[in-house]
């Protein structure tokens, strides 16, 4: 995780189920622990909790038709580093940007800006949903404007 910018006292455990599905190596998981990352607006550490699961399956070469929901990870199933493939899915389970909530962080938040990273998931359901009442369009007027010129 140092890699990818997790600091340090990042702790995860892991647990894997390993089972066939159609003639492949297929692994269950679910990882468990917190991640300490840098706060994008602060720069301080903030701690992630992670607690996600995950199904894949085992393959020589990837394809987009893989059955049974499996997440396709190509590698041979005789040098599956355990390891990686927890750091792998832990790297998927973060936040894209990680930010603590408006409260705990030591940077000033403006008017309007988005707080933190699940209000930021709320306010994009929000505005899914609001999106087939009205849409905003800034480009509207564009070639008018250009035109007067």
């Amino acid at each position: 995780m140092r890699e990818a910018g997790g600091l340090e006292g990042s702790s995860i455990e892991a647990e894997f189920q390993f089972s066939e599905f159609e003639g492949k190596p297929a692994v269950a998981g679910e990882l468990q622990g917190t991640v300490v990352l840098t706060c994008q607006r602060c720069m301080r550490p903030v701690d992630i909790e992670l607690d996600d699961t995950f199904q894949v399956i085992l393959v020589d070469a990837e394809r987009s038709d893989e059955p049974g929901g499996y997440e396709p990870v190509v590698v041979k199933a005789s040098r599956l580093d355990l390891a990686w493939l927890a750091e792998e899915q832990a790297l998927l389970a973060l936040p894209l940007v990680p930010m603590h909530e408006s409260e705990d962080c030591g940077a000033e938040v403006a008017p309007g800006e988005i707080a933190s990273t699940e209000e930021r998931e709320d306010d994009a359901e929000d505005a899914d949903d609001a999106a087939g009442a009205t849409t905003h369009q800034p480009f509207q007027n564009l070639r008018d404007l250009l035109r007067k010129q």
